[in-house]
């Protein structure tokens, strides 16, 4: 079996420890899964459709969504409007369900919500950015 493709979404802004964590299992040797980290803020441009054209080319090549659930995950985006979504991670989620991707939800305390875009659909949820959850969360999803 191939190596599964991640494509992280958490947020940028305030999930940052998250993301040096990720980082640093992507250069593991060891680990089964490839990472594709990539957020608004690294395609570098504030243009919208932009944005999302980068962010739906790392989706697509993907096999999975990990969700990173914080304290803001279903909070408004100042330009919630031009998303189409109340913040990017939603916008995300909502592309990924699209594209049929599987996805993680990985809520960093157990009192983090739901991204909204994600109500209602299957998924994997834990609680704890920690590798060993996140490996089986990847091999239930596999063999599925």
């Amino acid at each position: 079996m191939a190596r599964p493709k991640i494509c992280v979404s958490f947020d940028y802004e305030n999930d940052k420890y998250s993301r040096n964590a990720i980082r640093l299992w992507n250069e593991n040797k060891y680990i089964d899964f490839d990472i594709i980290d990539k957020t608004p803020s690294e395609i570098d441009t504030y243009n919208i459709s932009r944005i999302k054209a980068g962010l739906t080319t790392k989706i697509s090549e993907s096999n999975i969504l990990l969700v990173i659930s914080g304290d803001y995950i279903n909070t408004p985006h100042r330009n919630r409007n031009e998303i189409g979504c109340i913040n990017w991670q939603n916008w995300e989620c909502k592309k990924a369900l699209e594209l049929n991707k599987k996805i993680i939800l990985v809520k960093l305390h157990s009192y983090n919500d739901t991204p909204k875009e994600l109500y209602g659909f299957p998924r994997e949820d834990i609680v704890g950015l920690e590798l060993d959850k996140v490996n089986r969360a990847i091999s239930n999803l596999m063999v599925h």
